[in-house]
């Protein structure tokens, strides 16, 4: 990873959730704030990275509830369940007409990772309960569509899951230093 000018990507749910922990980024860190809104805007500004600083690992973090005690993890894979294409409609702005998917996450060496199911804005509206029970994975929002467009881009996605309740005390240089 790059240690010298990291570049953090939070989802919509992730940056209200820092918010709300009262929480500041460094401002060694370029933060980039997703916006599945806006995902033409969003390719474009993950091209501009790219060719600025090249293929370079990007962290895309997500609040995220668990299935158990977990306060936070690293993501091996997740499962898209928003029911959406978040690269529909950019298909004459992406650099190839087909974008592998099949190892989207860059784990750190030695570290494993969960497989998570991403829900998009449904995210919020569910509860939270019956939805686990019924997945067993771990429940976020738009990680899956914030990685999709960055590794469109040729960027490294490695994806990181905070508990919502460990939030205030999560350390995010833990994340840099693997």
């Amino acid at each position: 990873m790059n240690l010298v000018s990291p570049v953090w990507i939070w989802t919509p749910h992730f940056s209200l959730a820092v918010e709300a922990a009262g929480r500041e980024v460094d401002p060694a860190v370029r933060l980039i704030i997703f916006e599945p809104s806006k995902p033409r805007e969003m390719l474009l500004t993950f091209r501009s990275l790219y060719d600025e600083q090249g293929s370079l690992t990007v962290i895309v973090f997500d609040v995220a509830r668990f299935p158990d005690d977990t306060k936070w993890a690293y993501v091996a894979d997740a499962v898209g369940r928003s029911g959406a294409n978040p690269l529909r409609g950019l298909g004459r702005l992406l650099r190839s007409p087909f974008i592998d998917v099949s190892r989207l996450y860059h784990l750190p060496a030695d570290e494993t990772g969960v497989v998570a199911t991403s829900l998009g804005a449904r995210y919020s509206e569910l509860a939270p309960d019956a939805a686990l029970l019924h997945s067993g994975r771990p429940l976020c929002g738009e990680l899956h569509s914030a990685a999709v467009i960055a590794h469109a881009e040729r960027l490294q996605v490695t994806g990181v899951l905070v508990a919502e309740p460990y939030l205030h005390e999560f350390d995010f240089l833990r994340v840099l230093n693997r």
